[in-house]
This record gives structure tokens, C-alpha cells and sequence, in this order.
């Protein structure tokens, strides 16, 4: 073989040697955009309707209704049944025409934390301060005043120095194991039980971002 050829020869592998290292390099550049796009859909519940407005946004199961009354959002699920109010130690409060089984509202106030405790007078301050709680992302503390099975679970959570996030989720008392009739209630068509509105709760707050 003569010189030009094998010149020929030596030119030509080098070609490929460079374009397979080009290649492959643009490969490993390319892996983790792959990896961050499957990352994120990861995070996205299928099929969840998205709340948005500007101050917060989150994502919540079509099968709950979303309501905003001036700065308090509210998702909730009830059914048509008819029951006595479990709540009415009295006795004299006319029964309920819906079982509300899922119920939750979040504000944001313009206040730190410690300023609107104080201004809302119940529960107090030197009650709420001793309830440290962590909540996804978020840090504050978290009361659940009630009694015999009624009340409601109250998140203090700091947004910023002068930015208080509320939640409010009122227990559910028809469902809880102290009332007489739970089981009943339990097993009526279209209830969310307690497990379920966990892990409602959780991917909800999971979801949640604020402005």
C-alpha cells in the first residue's frame, strides 16, 4: 500500500474516533434535562384540578369543590344525608341536611405569626407557642382545640416576617370512632373515609405554593 493510501486510512478512523466522541459527550450532556422532565411529572397529580390566584396555588381532586370567599379559600366534599348534628350537645339544633367529610380553608394574613396568635384572641398565644409543627415546606405550629370528637385542627405557618399562612381543618365528627353511628356513616355511597382524606390532605399541601 502506498503512502497516500495509508494517509487515507488514518484520516478515516480519526473521523470516526471524533465523531463517536462527539456523540457520546453530547449524550451525557443530554441525561439529566431526561431525568429533571421525569422528576417533575413525578410531582404532578393526574387528573387534579389547579387553584391559582396571587397569593398561593395548589392542586386538589376534582371530586372536591373550591370556593373563595374574600382572602380564605376553602375546599370541601359533602353528601346529601340527612343526620343530627353530632355536635349539638344541647340537643335542640335542627339535623343536618349534608355529611361534610372533607373540609379545609387557607388565608393569608398580613401579619407575623406571633401578631395575629394574639390578635384572634382564642386560641391564645401561650397555648399555640408550645405546638412547634412542621407542614411540608412550611414551619409554625399547629393547635386542635375541641371536644368529645368536635373541633378543628388550626396551622399557624410563616410565610415571611409580616406574612401568616392560616389552615383550618375542622374535624369530621360523624366519622370519628367516639360517634355511636361512624360505622354507619362509613359506609354511606360517596364518603371520602378519614385514610383517603389524609392522603388528600398531604398531596394537597404538597401542592401548595405561595406567592
Amino acid at each position: 500500500m502506498n503512502q497516500k493510501g495509508s494517509t487515507n486510512i488514518v484520516l478515516i478512523i480519526l473521523i470516526v474516533i471524533l465523531a463517536g466522541t462527539t456523540i457520546y459527550f453530547a449524550s451525557i450532556k443530554k441525561a439529566p434535562e431526561t431525568t429533571q422532565t421525569a422528576q417533575t411529572l413525578e410531582t404532578v397529580n393526574p387528573g387534579w384540578k389547579k387553584y391559582s390566584d396571587s397569593s398561593l396555588s395548589f392542586e386538589y381532586p376534582v371530586l372536591l369543590s373550591e370556593k373563595k370567599e374574600g382572602e380564605t379559600v376553602s375546599l370541601t366534599h359533602s353528601i346529601d344525608y340527612k343526620h343530627p348534628n353530632s355536635c349539638d350537645f344541647k340537643g335542640d339544633a335542627p339535623p343536618l341536611e349534608k355529611l361534610t367529610d372533607f373540609n379545609i380553608s387557607f388565608k393569608i394574613v398580613n401579619q407575623n405569626l406571633k401578631s395575629y396568635v394574639e390578635s384572634s384572641n382564642h386560641p391564645g398565644w401561650d397555648y399555640v407557642s408550645q405546638n412547634p409543627f412542621t407542614l411540608g415546606s412550611f414551619s409554625g405550629f399547629k393547635v386542635s382545640p375541641g371536644v368529645e370528637g368536635c373541633g378543628q385542627h388550626l396551622y399557624y405557618l410563616t410565610i415571611s416576617p409580616s406574612k401568616t399562612l392560616v389552615i383550618t381543618r375542622p374535624f369530621v365528627s360523624e366519622l370519628n370512632s367516639i360517634n355511636g353511628d361512624y360505622q354507619k356513616y362509613l359506609n354511606l355511597p360517596g364518603i371520602i373515609p378519614p385514610t383517603q382524606a389524609e392522603e388528600f390532605f398531604t398531596k394537597i399541601i404538597s401542592s401548595l405554593k405561595v406567592n
